[in-house]
């Protein structure tokens, strides 16, 4: 099933920021290491998928918990995003 215009919006958004991220952290001093280049990218990566519905196994709660949210538990607080944060904003943002 194909993810509904408020979803793809919001994971977009996810999308859109972890880029940003990615690429300003890429070189110099504030470098990613790689495990955490690595695991941002594992955690995004299943996103197109989910959007265009070409796998059912991915779902809005097991993208948040699985994709986002491992994440979060290992990076968010060790200089890594808070995707599932950033979702969340998102989703209140879209109508």
């Amino acid at each position: 099933m194909k993810a509904d215009e408020r979803l793809m919006r919001a994971y977009l958004e996810v999308l859109e920021t972890v880029a940003l991220f990615v690429r300003m952290r890429s070189r110099g001093e504030g470098r990613l290491s790689d495990e955490h280049l690595f695991d941002i990218m594992d955690a995004i990566h299943n996103i197109p998928a989910f959007l265009r519905g070409d796998n059912d196994y991915f779902t809005p709660e097991l993208m948040r918990e699985y994709e986002l949210g491992d994440y979060d538990a290992k990076w968010s607080e060790n200089g890594g995003l808070h995707l599932v944060r950033i979702l969340d904003e998102a989703l209140s943002q879209t109508h």
